[in-house]
């Protein structure tokens, strides 16, 4: 490897300067758990340069009025363990507390899995269905983004000007909330998703009166289904209302065929996985 420069700064500000100006590869490191897999299948083919954001203090949970503010350096295994979350935004709490094994955990951030992107990512739908808003810090400012803008929009722009995710400002659940994520497994244990579900519904007198029902793996990026907002809202769910919901959810999906599994694999997955999320709330 090229004898990359590592640099640890303490201060946000210093941070977004040395990702806008940098004359070399610039990189963060948050976790570690993408990027040093990424260095290990292919090493750079030029100088890097490795920002590591472990001293700025972000791994804080915290409330502010009605709403959670996660940091991004905020590791999956302690936003599992909080007492915040698990009060009040369970659905994120269950979401981290399954991702990946526990050494991942230990290490990876929210932010990273976030920043990464993929449409596999088990966090952004779960942060879709909380309706979470990201918080970008960069030389002009800070920018509060809702999550399927962010992921909808290209990282040059929604990461512009030394652009990083700083934090996510979440919605706490009400009494009236109810929720759900599953997701399959190419394996059991451990192993890597094929496709999300997550969904959180506000019921009023067991009648859905708001729902975002989101699913990951089965586009380019997780989306917010409307036709389950459309189908279900204003109507108790019954199992004809769910195998409706399931089937209308899954005709506006085009997924790929790729090592995980075929498109009519994920289809077919994706109708269980949202029959058996509502059928848990019924």
């Amino acid at each position: 490897m090229f004898d990359n420069e590592f640099l640890a700064p303490t201060d946000l500000t210093q941070v977004c300067s040395l990702l806008s100006t940098k004359i070399y590869q610039t990189v963060i490191l948050a976790g570690g758990t993408i990027l040093m897999a990424r260095f290990n299948r292919r090493r750079p083919s030029r100088k890097v340069t490795i920002v590591y954001l472990g001293k700025l203090g972000l791994d804080y949970i915290r409330l502010s009025g009605g709403q959670v503010i996660v940091g991004a350096c905020a590791t999956l295994a302690d936003i599992a363990a909080s007492e915040e979350i698990r009060s009040r935004l369970p659905l994120l709490g269950h979401t981290c507390g399954e991702m990946a094994c526990s050494a991942v955990r230990n290490a990876a951030t929210l932010g990273g899995n976030v920043a990464n992107g993929a449409r596999n990512a088990d966090g952004i739908p779960a942060l879709m269905a909380l309706e979470a808003k990201v918080v970008v810090a960069s030389t002009t400012g800070e920018e509060n983004l809702p999550i399927e803008e962010f992921v909808a929009r290209p990282k040059a722009e929604t990461l512009k000007n030394g652009g990083l995710i700083k934090e996510f400002e979440i919605p706490a659940l009400g009494a009236d909330d109810k929720w759900g994520w599953l997701k399959l497994k190419q394996r059991l244990g451990e192993g890597r998703s094929v496709v999300t579900a997550a969904v959180r519904i506000k019921m009023e007198n067991n009648v859905c009166r708001d729902t975002r029902l989101v699913l990951g793996g089965m586009s380019p990026r997780p989306f917010v289904s409307p036709s389950a907002a459309a189908t279900l809202g204003g109507r108790p769910l019954s199992p004809e209302l769910i195998e409706e919901t399931a089937q209308k959810a899954v005709s506006e999906t085009d997924p790929l065929s790729d090592s995980r599994g075929s498109a009519w694999y994920r289809k077919k997955a994706a109708a269980v996985l949202v029959r058996n999320i509502l059928g848990q709330l019924a």
